[in-house]
């Protein structure tokens, strides 16, 4: 008893000096938003151009969580909607019908987040979601490797392109998509897969998991010809890669960025505040700028070098090809399992 109140007495001693360290001042009535997003150049784009600006206007912290959304969706139903690991998640559209259909995810809420009304139609998802950038799944090719410049999807089947092509396995979202237009292209719609299947075995094309993987496989030369979206292809040019990316005439399929707040946040609005900035155009500018990303705030000028390789107004936005995730969510894991036995 005498040695735990010597300990009580030291600690306030120490707590009353003037030399001992001051506690830490909180933020915000200490509230920290915690949510996803991803590593590398992601990361950094999105601490410089919303998390900084953000934490200094509303006197708040944010916490960034890395990964893929498949681990984050995992992480969200094995915690439950009233006890969510995130505030705001955000991530590629194909998990995310079933945690939205259990009741994880808050209401949109345009008070909160008012440039909500500034997006495209295209970009909302149901009554809690939306995207925030759009990526176009199409074909990217070194301009180096001495091969004619694909300008569709049929081509990718062109002989001339034999050992060099890359795809991607079906759980990856652009290997899934790719497989929809091919099912299209060589069956009777974008879900005849027995289709779609049998012409993707006759490319006897590298097969990757990542988008990472493939830009390294364009970077090394292992692969001259890939599926893969704009963003991508584009930074790599930057960086010096001689590749440059088709749009193909049959359309093109999206990489979305989607996002929402969770049902169980103890700071939705908060969150949807920073919903809000990530749709401000100086946020959208920057991701198109330096990730080439496009926007999904309608209102946003790019400038025009950046502007001409991304979405760019309602004519492009009409050319996406978009699916309804809800109904894929229930027959992809019958898919997955046919592709397996057949590619893997």
């Amino acid at each position: 008893m005498i040695r735990r109140l010597l300990v009580v007495l030291v600690l306030l001693a120490l707590t009353a000096s003037p030399w001992a360290p001051a506690p830490p001042v909180a933020t915000a009535q200490g509230k920290t938003l915690i949510v996803t997003g991803y590593g590398g150049r992601w990361s950094e784009v999105m601490k410089k151009a919303l998390v900084e600006p953000f934490e200094k206007k509303y006197d708040a912290r944010v916490e960034i969580v890395t990964g893929i959304t498949t681990e984050w969706v995992a992480k969200l139903l094995a915690a439950g909607p009233d006890n969510p690991p995130f505030d705001v998640i955000m991530g590629n559209e194909p998990p995310f019908p079933i945690p939205r259909e259990r009741g994880f995810f808050d209401r949109r809420n345009v008070a909160a987040a008012p440039n909500i009304k500034n997006v495209y139609d295209k970009a909302l998802i149901g009554d809690t979601s939306l995207a925030i950038f759009w990526a176009r799944i199409g074909l990217a090719y070194r301009t180096d490797a001495g091969l004619k410049r694909p300008a569709s999807w049929k081509d990718f089947w062109d002989p001339s392109y034999d050992g060099k092509r890359g795809i991607y396995v079906i759980g990856n979202t652009l290997g899934i998509n790719f497989l929809f237009m091919t099912d299209k292209l060589f069956g009777k719609d974008y879900f005849d897969v027995d289709a779609g299947i049998a012409a993707v075995k006759k490319l006897n094309a590298k097969m990757v998991d990542f988008t990472g993987t493939m830009e390294k496989h364009l970077e090394s030369k292992e692969v001259s010809v890939a599926v893969l979206h704009d963003g991508s292809t584009y930074d790599l040019a930057k960086r010096g890669i001689p590749v440059d990316w088709v749009a193909p005439s049959e359309g093109v399929p999206i990489l979305d960025q989607v996002i929402q707040v969770t049902r169980g946040s103890k700071h939705k609005d908060l969150a949807w505040k920073l919903i809000d900035m990530y749709l401000s155009p100086e946020v959208q500018t920057a991701f198109a700028s330096e990730l080439f990303f496009s926007p999904t705030n309608k209102t946003v000028k790019l400038p025009a070098d950046v502007a001409k390789k991304l979405i760019s107004g309602p004519a492009d936005v009409e050319k996406l090809v978009t699916f309804d995730w809800n109904v894929i969510a229930k027959q992809r894991p019958q898919w997955t399992e046919r592709w397996n036995k057949e590619l893997r």
